[in-house]
């Protein structure tokens, strides 16, 4: 074997391996950032229906208890 190579990747490929990390990286952070400062979905009714509960819904309670 005439070729020593040191690892299993070269350096061109460790260094792209590198920055995909780091962009990867960097998109995660911004999304983020970006999910924080927004206020959450609240469907297609909006804020107006947010606080106006169901008709005869008082809290979430299971169905039957069979236990």
């Amino acid at each position: 074997m005439g070729n020593s190579q040191q690892g299993a990747f070269t350096a061109e490929e460790r260094k792209g391996a590198l920055w995909a990390l780091l962009i990867a990286g960097v998109i995660a952070f911004l999304a983020l950032l970006f999910q924080q400062s927004t206020q959450p979905s609240l469907g297609p009714w909006g804020a107006d229906q947010a606080s106006v509960a169901m008709p005869d819904v008082l809290d979430a309670q299971p169905i039957a208890s069979t236990l």
